[in-house]
């Protein structure tokens, strides 16, 4: 045996990185994190209250807590008092807490709400040896009862100490969102804290999804990952760009399928791919392997690799040692080695037996062969054993459960196999009256993994010519088709968009609307593929849990619709704030494209005169603190959130440059650097200073905390700051949400929904004539045109006759041009709408915008403002449900050019924003955008004091050609100052 680290206990290395590092982040988890020294002084806080409940050394500690702080802590207490914990699964059946707690005879079950006593003074932490017992990890049986492995603390700690499996160290950001009594939780929790890295808490899916695993890099810089070979394959099938900034992915706990590992390679070649293998009695892994592309030609499929530190691996035939390339059982030895069965020394006995010359090794039943290169390959169980979604299930052990759970006599449970040969499930099969309600019975009584996908009842069990069981004419029996339903049958595009998303991954023509996902044998990974490819046709995080939450077709299209619509509340929520659907448009396309610049806006002034660098700093200082949006974090999960922060105000970055040109390239190239939302970074400031002593000053603020409006009341506060005033600060983001929720009270939303579902059903895309002049990414470019006075006056004149207002004048106009330049005669428009009918909200930076869309066709193409006007007035009666909810309720399924946003226009009539510093005049330069959140955006800006209008076409050059925007610009512009046919 090498290895062997003796008088070190789990959390005695944690302590050490307490000591060494205790300001680095130990535990990240939704609303906060704790340092190390924070963690274990909670810990030491904790175990003084267990240690007066009882708590002694020896003592095997059941904890039935939820992923999260107050887990992680309670495993530290447990095991500083010299005791070993043992982690229950919240969702487990009664029945079978009952059975782990007889089997840990504790003091206490550390659960959600157990009363503890008030701690007295914290005892001494209690010495650990390598040999003590450390956890323990309940896994099936063949008798009907779980079985308790206990595990000590040397056979964790080989795994992440001085020669680390797979790199762990201090850089490790790990989640945890295995479930808690596997020993993949293990791996997840004690890799980054025992090397001293970060261990960052998944709570709001049940697994580790494509989106918690999105959410993990981008908010907490996640770089290490472990995933069960199955929800790998999940993962690479569905979303493989949710693995972009990963460092190493480690897969498992089943076969790995080749192609998915191989297209895995493909997409990412930088990242450390580790094949891990392992039982529970041998902690975590044995044998580990970094997985190369010929490894995926081998014939024996991925190899399982070589022995981790302190594993001794031993291929056996008959009692004797085997060849090269000869297949035999392997057993294990070594430091991993579990101390036995909990309560069951015969069992530990035959499980663990002595081998001749080695010692205490554990019978693996799995049949492997070593190369000529000592790599280990795995072949076959030698029992039934089979892992189902990364967990170890012994059939005999559910057979027993369901024979006792419906009272029949006899039951035999084979694996559901997939298309690749994966099991994917379990099957039932029983003699007997099976009763109605079986499947009910057995979800609400079995652990999850052990509940049947399908219960059979069957007169006799069909036996081959040599007398034994006949399984495939057994699976035969099952019929695995879902009654169908046509998909015109709901007349609800979402609810028939979900459904088709249910039957392609069940595999079957169709999904009824109202059956539960799980009722039509749906998996928990199956589940993620729903939402996966959901989060690719809408274009918004759709997560498991909500699946969860709304198990049928219609529920979740349901849910789809309403979005971040909430119920109405008269108070502020505390702490975190929800955001608005276009925050969370905002946020998502942030997150999924970072170097996505159409969110943010830029303001700059030209300074001419001195100015005054300290009162700048304190100008910025005040208008930061001014507006809580300027200064909250911008966070994703189930439901996103601003959390307002004591940020610091964003001094300006100082830069010099020639003339006015070069000053304004640099400011933007400056201002261009990403936000970084999630950190509370939302704006940031510069000042270039150019040759003739003259300043460009300008910020940039992520749209998420503006809009147009908020520009003028940002200038004025960076006015007032400048010359030390103060005044009233204003409303926070909790009054923005009070208000928000106050105007959806008084909306007639399902009205709503049912007229943009009849108005935008089926709208065809606009199509462009000529060819893009560029590639993706692309910055966006513009056209500029004037529109004298004079015809604006008449273009007043035609609105007042017809009893409308100038926009749906201008809009008509606009409409017609594009009708024109595309020869289409049907089409949408998004137009942008302030939504601050709250006073309190008029002096407020933030985001209070939404976009409408008005369809046009027919008559409305003539320009005439008597058909427009009703046109225009019921869009803008329909923007209390969000835009983002009208495109996922009506757009086409996995369309890479919804309709509804390909074009915009928009009316700029908000105040200009005025830059005030005295002792010097400053210039507002209006700067083109970044990035355009639509393929085309049309503006028409205030000109001059005479009334003159300014229209300004912006297009992404990858979408639309320079032709067809000026041919638009210019057409736009000739039907404005040309003398209007409807005067």
């Amino acid at each position: 045996m090498t290895g062997t680290i003796a008088g070190v206990g789990l959390h005695e290395v944690v302590r050490e990185h307490a000591a060494r590092t205790p300001d680095r982040i130990a535990l990240a988890y939704p609303g906060g994190a704790l340092g190390y020294a924070e963690l274990v002084a909670a810990a030491e806080t904790r175990a003084a209250q267990l240690a007066a409940a009882g708590v002694r050394p020896g003592h095997r500690v059941p904890i039935q807590l939820p992923r999260g702080r107050e887990l992680v802590v309670a495993v530290l207490a447990v095991l500083r008092l010299g005791a070993a914990y043992a982690l229950l699964d919240p969702l487990w059946p009664t029945a079978r807490v009952r059975q782990v707690i007889a089997d840990l005879d504790p003091p206490l079950l550390l659960a959600a709400g157990t009363a503890l006593p008030a701690p007295g003074a914290a005892p001494d932490p209690v010495p650990a040896s390598g040999d003590d017992p450390a956890c323990v990890f309940f896994t099936s049986g063949t008798t009907g009862r779980p079985k308790g492995v206990l595990t000590p603390h040397r056979a964790l700690l080989r795994l992440f100490g001085s020669d680390p499996v797979a790199g762990f160290g201090a850089e490790t950001v790990m989640p945890q969102a295995a479930p808690t009594p596997w020993d993949g939780y293990a791996l997840e929790l004690w890799a980054p804290l025992l090397g001293g890295g970060t261990s960052v808490v998944v709570t709001t899916e049940p697994y580790l999804s494509a989106q918690a695993l999105r959410d993990g890099v981008a908010r907490h810089g996640v770089n290490t990952a472990w995933l069960t070979a199955s929800l790998f394959a999940m993962l690479v099938d569905e979303d493989p760009g949710a693995f972009a900034g990963m460092r190493q992915v480690l897969a498992g706990g089943e076969r790995l399928s080749v192609p998915h590992v191989r297209r895995f390679l493909a997409a990412h070649p930088d990242i450390a791919l580790v094949n891990g293998y392992g039982p529970v009695e041998n902690t975590v892994f044995a044998t580990t392997h970094r997985i190369v592309a010929a490894d995926c030609d081998r014939p024996h499929g991925i190899p399982i690799g070589r022995a981790v530190p302190g594993t001794g691996l031993h291929v056996l035939s008959g009692g004797q040692s085997c060849g090269t390339d000869e297949p035999g059982e392997l057993h294990l030895s070594g430091d991993g080695l579990a101390l036995g069965y909990l309560g069951d020394p015969e069992l530990t006995a035959r499980a663990f037996p002595e081998l001749p010359g080695v010692g205490r090794v554990y019978r693996t039943g799995d049949l492997v062969s070593r190369d000529a290169n000592g790599l280990l390959h795995y072949h076959a169980r030698a029992d039934r054993q089979v892992k189902v979604r990364g967990h170890r299930v012994e059939p005999a052990e559910v057979e027993r459960q369901v024979e006792r759970l419906l009272g029949v006599p006899h039951c035999v449970v084979l694996a559901r196999r997939g298309p690749a040969g994966a099991v994917t499930g379990l099957l039932a099969f029983c003699t007997g009256e099976v009763p109605v309600d079986a499947e009910a019975r057995l979800r609400a009584e079995l652990v999850g993994h052990h509940v049947p996908d399908r219960v059979t009842a069957v007169d006799v069990f069909p036996l081959t010519p040599n007398g034994k069981l006949d399984e495939t004419a057994l699976l035969s029996t099952v019929d695995e088709r879902v009654p169908a339903v046509l998909p015109g049958q709901d007349a609800d595009p979402l609810v028939r968009r979900v459904a088709a998303v249910f039957a392609a991954v069940l595999g079957v023509p169709a999904a009824p609307a109202d059956v539960p996902f799980a009722a039509l044998g749906g998996t928990s990974l199956d589940a993620g593929r729903v939402c996966a490819r959901l989060a690719a046709d809408l274009g918004r995080p759709v997560p498991v849990s909500r699946l969860i939450a709304h198990p049928t077709a219609r529920g979740l299209a349901d849910w789809l619709a309403v979005g971040a619509v909430g119920r109405v509340a008269t108070d502020a929520p505390d702490g975190d704030v929800p955001l608005s659907p276009m925050q969370t448009t905002f946020l998502t396309t942030q997150l999924l494209r970072p170097d996505e610049r159409a969110g943010h806006c830029l303001a700059a002034w030209l300074v001419d005169g001195p100015l005054d660098p300290a009162a700048l700093e304190r100008a910025i200082a005040y208008a930061h603190r001014q507006h809580e949006p300027l200064r909250a974090a911008y966070l994703a999960g189930r439901a996103p959130t601003a959390r307002p922060m004591d940020s610091p105000p964003p001094s300006p970055v100082t830069l010099s440059a020639g003339d006015l040109d070069d000053a304004v390239a640099a400011l933007r190239a400056e201002l261009s650097v990403p936000l970084d939302l999630t950190g509370g970074q939302v704006w940031r400031t510069a000042l270039v200073r150019l040759r003739d002593g003259r300043h460009l000053f300008g910020y940039v603020v992520h749209h998420i905390a503006f809009d147009g409006w908020s520009e003028s009341v940002l200038a004025a506060d960076l006015s007032a700051g400048y010359r030390s005033e103060t005044g009233r600060e204003a409303p926070g983001l909790a009054r923005a949400w009070i208000a928000r929720q106050n105007r959806l009270a008084h909306a007639d939303l399902a009205a709503q929904r049912d007229h943009l579902r009849t108005e935008f059903t089926g709208l065809p895309p606009l199509r462009y004539p000529g060819f893009p002049d560029a590639r993706a990414g692309a910055a966006p470019t513009r056209h500029t045109t004037a529109v004298p006075a004079a015809a604006v006056r008449m273009l007043d004149a035609v609105a007042a006759r017809a009893g409308v207002t100038r926009f749906t004048v201008l809009f008509g106009r606009y409409a017609r041009a594009l009708a024109e330049i595309t020869g289409q005669l049907d089409f949408g428009i998004g137009v942008p709408v302030a939504q601050r009918a709250d006073p309190e909200l008029r002096n407020a930076v933030g985001c209070h915008v939404d976009t409408v869309c008005v369809r046009l066709r027919g008559a409305a193409l003539t320009g005439d403002p008597a058909v427009l006007g009703p046109l225009v007035t019921a869009a803008f009666a329909a923007q209390d449900i969000s835009f983002g909810d009208l495109v996922r309720l009506v757009n086409p399924p996995r369309s890479t050019r919804p309709a509804l946003v390909q074009n915009l226009f928009a009316l700029q009539d908000n105040a200009a924003p005025v830059l005030d510093l005295p002792g010097a005049s400053a210039r507002f330069l209006r700067q083109a955008y970044l990035g355009l959140p639509s393929e085309m955006l049309t503006e028409v800006w205030p000109a001059g004091s005479d009334g003159g209008l300014r229209v300004v076409v912006h297009h992404r050059p990858d979408r639309v050609a320079a032709e067809t925007a000026a041919a638009l610009s210019a057409r736009f512009t000739d039907l404005l100052t040309a003398y209007p046919e409807h005067a």
